[in-house]
């Protein structure tokens, strides 16, 4: 029946060829498609034989029926409806009862001793307010034998006034909350819960759901898997070893999320952690601020939520959340797999996420007025960072991170006339091996070199440094790409470009893109120019893996914008420009002195 009714609804659009599908009629079909497979699916579980209902689950099961009948006698009463004295005026010692039944506890009525601090103080939020409540460790709660709901009820001589509808919605919620209270033994382990944990209940009676816990203070089973923390100080580690002994700024921020995560779940064998975790990290940082500034390093995750919450800060955007926090946490746990022998603990999780953080924008292209003013600020500052680097981007479609190791010797003549830039991904800076900040293994392929640059002379100056940086004043810094990136920013601001509207150095890169595609340059040459990869069909891994002469002529030769100004680039003396260095306190760029660089190049060779 629904799936002649949905026929019916899709097929109006063949009545007139000239009369687009009804926008009600798109809706009804989509929902009966829905109602549909829901129905489908019910159907394959009402299919499956019944298994016996065991003692145990009788008690459960009463105790369910007992919680929900005692709801609706307060209720009733809340109302002025007709309700049972008997039943509301012993709620608490009922619902105790009710409790014991099924193994739960009802924290509404128990005092907790040993709050812990950090979320004890917190009192605004729902979630935080939540975390508040739930706080304290979970104790199982002894009892004095009550009669049961049912039997109160019909001694009173009143009966519960409850309509089918209300009971079923009632027994609904409760049975899905508690359900995993219920698991076999080798199910508990895959979802975090042990039958030793008790599931803990509102001042409704109702069972809390568990990613609105403290998940440090939560009961776990045993194990001798080490703790997250070690796992992930291995991690880290690796990450440090891979980029040659040197702990870079993405590393940093990864050990700063990873303690986030500690801080506000717990620091837990590695194999103990569950979906559960991770949505109640998610509900967390709802809050959690974007801007360093508000994350001082003298406060603790929780009081910064705290302040977050209670000053309205803008939380981190969608985008950081999903692949900075939560991306590096599963990193981190996954890579003890393989050392320590247990599964993935966030298998098939599928997390909820606050609608409050800000969606991530496209990158937006920039216009030739705006080219024109980002070169012309460059060349006028006096670096040659500010100056190469739009340059390079803009001709090159190559990341900063990439471009800002260049050295003389990445750079030769691959075919007749044309030149390429080629980098072996590890350079050694200052005595010690790093590596270059490349995205994937495609990132290292050569890249053509339009014949610009030959024109106007950077070319040979390039050929000249030999295994000297092309940006020097950028490899005395710690972080020399990180730092790239911020003085690109400064630049733009400087050329009249607003910040936060997408229109940033990335946008010479998908400029790049969109000037290649409108010239008609193959799709294969299009990707391996830029690094990205080629794609996992069969058919686009035959055949070369690098730019072929035909397409690396067709790269370096094309003809350039007429509306772009790249006059600004020509008799530009890049040796004097390669001295000019950035010094505190200094508006203007410091030159450094010719005998210094000549001193260092000889202590180096010798």
């Amino acid at each position: 029946m629904f799936e002649e009714r949905r026929a019916m609804a899709l097929s109006n659009a063949d009545k007139e060829k000239d009369s687009p599908l009804n926008e009600g009629d798109l809706e009804l079909a989509t929902w009966l498609g829905q109602v549909k497979g829901e129905l489908e699916v019910l159907s394959f579980f009402f299919r499956q034989p019944v298994a016996p209902i065991t003692l145990e689950d009788q008690s459960k099961l009463a105790g369910i029926r007992d919680l929900v009948q005692i709801s609706q006698q307060v209720e009733a009463k809340e109302r002025g409806e007709p309700h049972s004295p008997i039943v509301v005026e012993n709620a608490e010692a009922l619902r105790r009862a009710a409790a014991a039944k099924f193994n739960v506890e009802d924290v509404s009525s128990t005092t907790p001793t040993d709050a812990p601090s950090g979320p004890a103080e917190m009192a605004s939020g729902p979630v935080l307010q939540e975390r508040k409540q739930t706080s304290q460790t979970v104790q199982p709660v002894e009892v004095e034998p009550v009669a049961s709901v049912a039997e109160v009820i019909e001694v009173s001589g009143q009966g519960p006034n409850s309509h089918p509808e209300t009971t079923s919605a009632a027994l609904s919620n409760t049975t899905s909350l508690t359900v995993q209270a219920d698991l076999p033994t080798a199910q508990l382990a895959t979802h975090g819960v042990s039958r030793t944990e008790k599931i803990p209940l509102d001042e409704h009676g109702m069972p809390i759901s568990l990613d609105k816990l403290d998940r440090r203070r939560v009961h776990r089973a045993p194990s001798d898997v080490p703790n997250l923390s070690v796992v992930a100080h291995q991690y880290i580690q690796s990450r440090i070893d891979e980029n040659g002994k040197h702990e870079d700024r993405d590393i940093t921020t990864a050990q700063m999320r990873i303690q986030v995560f500690l801080d506000l779940i717990g620091d837990h064998p590695a194999d103990r952690y569950s979906g559960v975790d991770l949505q109640a990290f998610v509900n967390l940082m709802a809050h959690w601020p974007s801007k360093p500034k508000h994350r001082p390093d003298n406060e603790n995750s929780f009081e910064i939520l705290k302040r977050s919450k209670a000053t309205n800060l803008t939380p981190v955007a969608d985008k950081t959340l999903r692949e900075g926090y939560v991306a590096v946490v599963k990193a981190a746990l996954r890579s003890g797999m393989t050392k320590w022998a247990y599964p993935d603990p966030f298998a098939g999780v599928s997390l909820r996420y606050s609608k409050g953080h800000r969606r991530s924008k496209p990158t937006a292209p920039l216009s030739s007025m705006q080219l024109n003013r980002i070169f012309e600020e460059g060349v006028k500052s006096g670096y040659i960072d500010n100056t190469l680097l739009p340059l390079l981007g803009h001709l090159t479609g190559r990341r900063i991170g990439l471009l800002t190791y260049l050295k003389g010797s990445d750079i030769r003549e691959k075919f007749e006339n044309v030149w390429i830039a080629e980098t072996d991904g590890i350079v050694e800076v200052d005595g010690v091996w790093k590596r270059v900040p490349y995205k994937t293994g495609d990132s290292l392929n050569y890249f053509v070199l339009h014949d610009f640059l030959r024109e106007i002379g950077f070319i040979d100056w390039a050929k000249r440094r030999g295994d000297q940086f092309l940006f020097p004043d950028l490899m005395r810094l710690t972080d020399p790409a990180g730092r790239a990136s911020s003085y690109m920013q400064r630049l733009f601001e400087k050329a009249g470009i607003e910040k936060g509207r997408r229109e940033v150095f990335h946008s010479l890169r998908s400029g790049m893109i969109d000037d290649m595609r409108s010239k008609k340059i193959d799709d294969r040459a299009r990707k391996m120019q830029v690094g990205h990869a080629l794609g996992d069909d069969e058919h686009s891994n035959y055949g070369s893996r690098v730019i072929t002469e035909d397409h690396a002529f067709a790269i370096a030769f094309a003809p350039l914008s007429e509306r772009v100004d790249y006059t600004v680039f020509k008799d530009l003396d890049f040796d004097r420009l390669a001295l000019n260095r950035r010094k505190k306190g200094h508006r203007q760029p410091v030159v450094e002195k010719t005998e210094t660089v000549r001193k260092r190049l000889a202590k180096k060779k010798s």
